[in-house]
């Protein structure tokens, strides 16, 4: 063995053990714990010599072995807490995890493996807040999730990735993907909102509320400011903020689509971003609208009717984009735009940005 394959291998191990202690360290913070960062760095390296024999001599029953040796160990000591009044599987789950972790760090990819250690640690780490966001999901915000997964892992790998139609523009699995981007970015803002709640003024609020949808957030508080007129100031300071949060999400669906052209488009994003706060600052700076306000209200984000609408208009603002470039030239498009931004900024922001992207105008 050569030099550079024994420091190698040194690495990997390496690698293994300390991702091992660092999953095991926060189980040490923890009282009746059957398992602590010596375990845990035990139960990691264990996974990956288990898999570097397994690897060299071709004696694969080498990783079923060292898993259920491994099992058998983690139920021994689960079985020897339970009189202590010890509950839950938490600790042993992640023991599992740790082994599978260290079984990959040998195996690849080595980032994958590593991403995946700091995920377990963060999750065991962050028990009170998980719990806690757990409590607070209702009903709607769960169905709200379950229709995301429905919109991203039922449909659309089911969607045929082809171009139909005039044009040679309408590709159902690019249609769908950008309804995914769309609804997941909703997704976030909605439950960022759902966490900051009501206790922070009505220009987080607006802020948040502009990432889910300007619109609602619009009408919420301008609604609100017609029952309350001394509302006004700082409904006028949250609608601002829902528009201007606009842009930067513009940027994020512009980045996801078509880096290069973001690249280019910056420029112009920036300009728009920063006029469209200047009101913000003249209230700011005279004192307005900083009153406290509830978050706007919002409903689910993600409605399979909803996620169809935005796909149909977004296959329309494709096919009358690139229809509109051929026919009329750069005045065509501008009108196309112009007209569609009166209905949805997003369907035209990744219609023109996948368009772009080949070429097509």
């Amino acid at each position: 063995m050569s030099y550079v394959e024994l420091a190698e291998l040194f690495k990997v191990f390496a690698t293994s053990l300390l991702l091992g202690a660092f999953i095991g360290l926060e189980r040490e913070r923890r009282e009746m714990r059957p398992l602590g960062i010596r375990s845990f760095t035990f139960i990691a390296g264990t996974g990956t010599v288990a898999a570097y024999i397994a690897e060299t001599t071709a004696m694969v029953w080498v990783l079923p072995a060292a898993f259920l040796v491994i099992g058998a160990l983690i139920v021994i000591g689960h079985i020897g807490y339970m009189p202590e009044g010890r509950r839950g599987l938490t600790t042993e789950l992640a023991a599992v995890m740790t082994f599978g972790i260290g079984i990959m760090v040998q195996t690849g990819p080595l980032e994958l493996a590593i991403a995946l250690g700091v995920i377990s640690a963060g999750l065991l780490h962050f028990k009170p807040q998980l719990h806690a966001l757990a409590d607070m999901a209702g009903r709607k915000d769960i169905f709200a999730m379950l229709q995301f997964g429905i919109v991203a892992f039922v449909v659309l790998p089911v969607l045929p990735n082809q171009t139909y139609g005039p044009y040679d523009v309408l590709n159902p699995h690019n249609i769908w993907l950008m309804v995914v981007l769309v609804t997941g970015i909703n997704l976030a803002g909605y439950v960022a909102l759902k966490l900051i709640g009501t206790k922070h003024g009505g220009a987080i609020s607006g802020l948040l509320g502009g990432m889910v949808s300007s619109t609602a957030t619009t009408f919420s508080f301008s609604r609100r400011a017609g029952d309350n007129p001394g509302f006004s100031d700082a409904a006028a300071l949250a609608i601002i903020l829902a528009t201007a949060v606009t842009v930067p999400r513009m940027a994020v669906e512009m980045g996801v689509v078509n880096i290069s052209f973001l690249q280019q488009a910056w420029l112009p994003l920036v300009i728009v971003f920063v006029v469209s706060l200047a009101p913000f600052v003249y209230l700011w700076i005279a004192g307005q609208g900083v009153s406290e306000g509830r978050a706007p209200e919002v409903k689910n984000p993600v409605q399979i009717g909803a996620a169809l609408i935005f796909g149909i208009l977004y296959g329309i603002v494709t096919l009358a984009l690139a229809a509109a470039e051929h026919h009329y030239g750069q005045a065509g498009t501008y009108a196309v735009s112009f007209l569609s931004g009166l209905t949805d900024v997003d369907a035209v922001t990744l219609s023109t940005a996948r368009l772009v992207g080949g070429q097509r105008i």
